[in-house]
């Protein structure tokens, strides 16, 4: 099960069981998880979530994945490559087949089946380099792939934590079909060569001479030139194979030495069409599977889930000569200092942190107070003191009051913060109501951080 990289219908589930989870009480959640960590087989933290996400799937029924539609994403797989191998061939021969006289230009074969397809790789190469290092890609305002997506994910509000994932499967599946296109095409160049009498010429509006011609090609024959000589256009052939148009009438013998240009144009299309849409499809498949499992472990309220999993590691408890645990008391100081406790407008007295095991992995020196003056006054005085080193910032907020745009635009300095928590503290002996925890859970969707999810604090 840990070396299985989860599916998109996968995240969605986890996601529908963290919320659901939050509602679970405390002491119940932890004796569940510490008894499916006991069976658990997998050693990472993907692998716990997928046994966790199957072991819990059976004890709620309502929230049981939907029946896969006839059109899945193997189905579709499948579809898609048939495709375009079809249109590959199609297109390939209903180009050769449709030239006039039988006559080829290279150049337009060379624009339509090999510059085309070198352009669209550096885009792909552009947009997966952009999404692998968390930078958002610049698209058409009209996608089509926002179709698809709308109906991978009913609740838009996932697409903050897995548009990356997502990204990389249309990169995936995209360089997979553009590939196999050219192969398709180059299968139609032999059959269609095979049967039917046509040549190859070039010309152009622009007055290009032979040696220009010969240079081009022979820059372009540079990566197979050395070992596959016969692959590359002479002079001569150049020569004989410009195209006039006062031209009525070609004999056999010059039909035949125009041929010439075939090895050439199909090594082209191997060299700079196939081979980076091959590389690219690696490189989607290596990255996707990375990107997926840190969405799959980083969806808002995982790391709950993994805690009470790995709850031996997770805090210590207090001995005769130690303190007693509390806030900071965690064995790694590291994540301490990456996790930072934003106590807005009093929600936590000083003496409430040590109640919750949620900030028991809080270092000390990363509780700050806010809420208490203007937004000026409070971004005037926090400065820059946690600037470039936090990774995940916890929000405690008094959930009988209404969210307010003060939080919001104090949030906003912390914007390049991967991950936002909000805890909300209730009343005592008072549990929250759905009402305030949906307002709460709409005021999070509207932050501008990669993932944020709402929990509701209960002490033991």
């Amino acid at each position: 099960m840990s070396s299985k990289t989860p599916s998109l219908s996968e995240l969605y589930h986890l996601a529908q069981h963290l919320e659901l989870d939050a509602e679970i009480p405390l002491p119940a959640a932890r004796e569940r998880d510490h008894a499916l960590a006991a069976t658990c087989p997998a050693r990472d933290d993907s692998g716990r979530l997928r046994y966790w996400l199957e072991a819990v799937s059976q004890q709620h029924p309502a929230a049981q994945p939907p029946v896969e539609p006839w059109l899945s994403e193997a189905s579709a797989a499948v579809l898609g490559r048939l495709l375009a191998l079809f249109f590959g061939f199609s297109g390939m021969a209903a180009f050769l087949l449709g030239s006039g006289r039988g006559l080829v230009n290279v150049f337009v074969f060379m624009l339509l089946f090999v510059l085309l397809q070198l352009l669209l790789c550096l885009v792909a190469a552009l947009v997966m380099a952009r999404t692998v290092l968390g930078q958002q890609p610049v698209v058409l305002p009209v996608n089509p792939a926002r179709l698809l997506v709308k109906r991978m994910f009913p609740d838009r509000r996932y697409l903050r934590d897995a548009q990356s994932v997502i990204r990389l499967v249309f990169l995936r599946y995209g360089q997979e079909l553009g590939a196999l296109f050219t192969l398709g095409a180059i299968a139609a160049f032999f059959v269609v060569l095979a049967l039917s009498d046509f040549t190859f010429v070039w010309g152009s509006t622009f007055r290009l001479s032979d040696s220009l011609v010969e240079e081009m090609t022979a820059l372009l024959a540079t990566p197979w030139a050395g070992w596959l000589p016969q692959a590359t256009v002479s002079g001569d052939l150049i020569f004989a194979s410009r195209f006039h148009p006062a031209i009525t009438a070609l004999s056999h013998s010059t039909i035949e030495a125009m041929r010439g240009w075939w090895p050439f144009l199909i090594m082209c299309m191997v060299c700079y069409a196939m081979v980076p849409r091959a590389l690219l499809w690696l490189l989607s498949r290596f990255f996707y599977n990375r990107q997926m499992r840190a969405a799959f472990t980083g969806l808002p309220g995982a790391e709950r889930v993994l805690a009470r999993m790995k709850a031996p590691l997770v805090r210590t408890q207090g001995d005769s000569g130690g303190a007693p645990a509390g806030v900071g008391s965690l064995a790694n100081p590291e994540i301490n200092r990456r996790l930072l406790l934003l106590n807005w407008a009093g929600a936590l007295a000083p003496d409430e942190l040590t109640r919750f095991d949620e900030f028991a992995a809080v270092a000390q020196d990363n509780v700050i107070c806010a809420g208490l003056g203007s937004v000026p006054v409070e971004q005037e005085r926090l400065g820059d003191r946690f600037a470039g080193r936090v990774a995940h910032i916890y929000v405690a907020v008094k959930s009988w009051e209404p969210p307010m745009a003060d939080l919001a635009d104090f949030l906003a300095n912390f914007a390049s913060v991967p991950r936002c928590t909000l805890f909300l503290v209730p009343l005592p002996h008072k549990p929250v109501s759905a009402l305030k925890l949906g307002d709460w859970q709409l005021f999070a969707r509207s932050l501008a951080f990669g993932g944020v999810d709402v929990q509701v604090l209960e002490s033991e």
